[in-house]
């Protein structure tokens, strides 16, 4: 094939997920290719994410986080690319004709066309080849090409034609495999020259090594082989990123970012030179290249790198590593004053919602669900941070409820940095009452009802962050969530995969709220559509809409008296008529949803959120 470097574009936000590392996808040109490890990304020319080490600190995160590299395609200038792009390599490595189903390998290095164009079957000069569909993967993360030859031969050549004394060796470079369906339509591996086969769905061999494609990642000492499964490459095991996300608040996120102090973190590299420099030539060269640089007086530039506070960072803040969630549920209930261009910027409609729910006339119903609501809040603008912390794969040897492993974006774990985006949007936040949610999850069918749930989790291979605890208040607040996301679809016009939802529950801390968001990389800012459904009036329609829908499946009454559906059977009452959400909306892989823990069940004797509020206003 023409050697000549070709690209394809990819969202920025797909770039921590489904399009990081280790991935596999489908180019423009209809080529499967896997993205490769951050060590052969030009790291030089990337941005570092700053005002962020108390996101980092509650991830546990000691690299530098830097904005994967940004390419733009000039279509103006003989179609050149400006910026750095993202290596990728052909994956899998073996094609297969669409006639004769004839394999081979690499056959695109011995074809001198363009790249967007089809490469016809040597073989029987009539079908053209395509790229196969098949990949081998480890629970270690590890990922080859199909060893064809090895898994058709597995049997010592035993199927061989007696005629044959020959054993079969393997020859990339000579077409004798093809893949041909057997018996229940399953997939088989043939050789032409000796007349084995062999079923290769799910098939699994050994390995001594870690591998990446071609590349052995490490040796494992202690281990006799790795076992590798045959797999399809978009089945769910053969990739799954590894992301966590995090909000950025005040104090960092109230930086200036037009200030000196911020422009001094964006530079540290330049002003560390300054700071080491002996000689003065030198550094008085350094001094004017940043006062060009940040756009200030050599006077404003010497008083800033004397102040401790403009060097400082906020890693002096006195942080609990893992208590994010109260962290921000502090900052989201705490009125404060915003400074102009800050990245996070609430405003607090409590007071407003009291009011109008006081005003409310003739509507009884009503008044009693608005009261369950405690706080309001408007989420005019937030920063969320998403690290890309790596990726796992699976095998059918993945032991029972064991965790499998992560493997870093630079596959050997030694770099000093990972791989972030920086997220901008809007949302609406509110608590409930929890002195009244403390009384209804008192009850003890509710907490029976829970437990069940409990008790599949456990003995389930599922694992969700730690503030996961199938509660009776967990549940009912992230069932309300994804109730409330399929409402703002049709109310605010956004799609449902656009939304975010951020769970605040906590007994002890008193903690029982909601944030709903939608947060984009491409653009800074947001179009104010959720917003706008933070006005009392409106979320009072919205909030009232979401426990109505929660009475009422279309797949009723099959939906509400399931004993469990979903992975391991975590959720009851919930299907995809009714309470779940795309997967990118949910934070905890669309589970413990159950619609009983907010609209009851009077034959099983559970109350509905309404039911206590009713007894408490009696």
């Amino acid at each position: 094939m023409i050697n000549k470097k070709w690209f394809t574009p990819v969202r920025f936000s797909h770039l921590t997920s489904h399009a990081a590392v280790g991935s596999i996808l489908r180019d423009q040109n209809d080529w499967l290719m896997r993205v490769k490890d951050t060590r052969s990304w030009s790291a030089n020319n990337m941005l570092q994410l700053h005002a962020v080490e108390r996101a980092k600190q509650h991830l546990r995160i000691h690299q530098k986080l830097l904005l994967p590299p940004l390419a733009e395609f000039d279509e103006s200038v003989n179609l050149r690319i400006h910026g750095t792009t993202i290596p990728t390599e052909r994956f899998p490595s073996w094609m297969k004709c669409n006639q004769c189903n004839q394999l081979f390998y690499e056959p695109w290095r011995a074809n001198e066309i363009a790249i967007d164009e089809q490469i016809n079957c040597q073989a029987c000069k009539e079908g053209i080849l395509e790229q196969v569909t098949w990949c081998a993967t480890s629970s270690f993360g590890d990922l080859l090409n199909v060893p064809w030859h090895k898994i058709c031969h597995r049997n010592n050549n035993k199927n061989n034609n007696r005629n044959n004394k020959k054993r079969c060796t393997p020859n990339i470079r000579e077409s004798r495999l093809k893949i041909v369906s057997g018996k229940q339509g399953r997939k088989i591996i043939e050789c032409l020259k000796c007349g084995s086969t062999a079923n290769f769905e799910q098939a699994d061999f050994k390995e001594h090594g870690h591998f990446q494609v071609k590349e052995k990642v490490r040796v494992s000492q202690e281990e006799k082989g790795i076992t590798y499964t045959v797999m399809e490459v978009n089945d769910p095991r053969a990739y799954s990123p590894v992301n966590e996300r995090a909000l950025v608040i005040p104090p960092e996120s109230n930086i200036d970012r037009n200030s000196l102090k911020y422009k001094l973190e964006l530079n540290s590299q330049l002003i560390n030179e300054i700071k080491g420099a002996t000689r003065e030539l030198q550094r008085k060269r350094l001094i004017k290249r940043a006062t060009n640089t940040l756009k200030c007086t050599k006077d404003e530039l010497i008083a800033a790198l004397n102040d401790e506070a403009t060097t400082a960072d906020s890693s002096n803040i006195e942080i609990i590593a893992g208590d994010m969630l109260g962290d921000e549920y502090l900052a989201l209930t705490t009125p404060e004053d915003f400074p102009e261009g800050a990245d996070f910027i609430t405003r607090h409609l409590t007071d407003d919602w009291a009011k109008f729910i006081d005003d409310l006339k003739g509507a009884p119903e009503l008044q009693t669900a608005a009261r369950l609501v405690n706080q309001l809040v408007a989420v005019d603008r937030l920063r969320v941070i998403e690290v890309f912390k790596g990726f796992s794969r699976a095998a059918s040897d993945i032991e029972e409820h064991k965790p499998v492993p992560v493997v870093p974006p630079d596959l050997v774990n030694e770099a000093d940095w990972l791989p972030a985006i920086e997220l901008f949007g809007e949302g609406i936040f509110f608590t409930l009452d929890d002195e009244k949610i403390k009384e209804w999850e008192s009850n003890q069918l509710l907490r029976q009802r829970a437990s069940t749930i409990e008790q599949r989790y456990q003995n389930s291979d599922i694992i969700l962050p730690d503030e996961a605890i199938p509660s009776p208040r967990f549940i009912m607040l992230h069932t309300l969530a994804h109730i409330l996301i399929r409402e703002l679809e049709s109310t605010a016009g956004y799609p449902a995969a656009s939304l975010q939802e951020r769970i605040y529950c906590s007994p002890a801390d008193g903690m029982t709220g909601i944030l709903i968001y939608t947060a984009v990389a491409d653009v800074a800012g947001s179009l104010g559509g959720i917003i706008e459904l933070a006005r009392p009036d409106r979320f009072l329609r919205l909030f009232d809409a979401a426990l109505r829908q929660a009475d009422w499946c279309s797949l009723d009454p099959v939906c509400g008296e399931m004993e469990g559906q979903g992975p391991a059977w975590l959720n009851r009452a919930a299907c995809h008529a009714c309470a779940l959400v795309p997967d990118t909306a949910c934070s905890y892989n669309n589970v413990f949803l159950d619609r009983v823990f907010i609209k009851g069940n009077s034959a099983s004797g559970i109350p509905s959120l309404i039911d206590v509020l009713r007894r408490a206003d009696g």
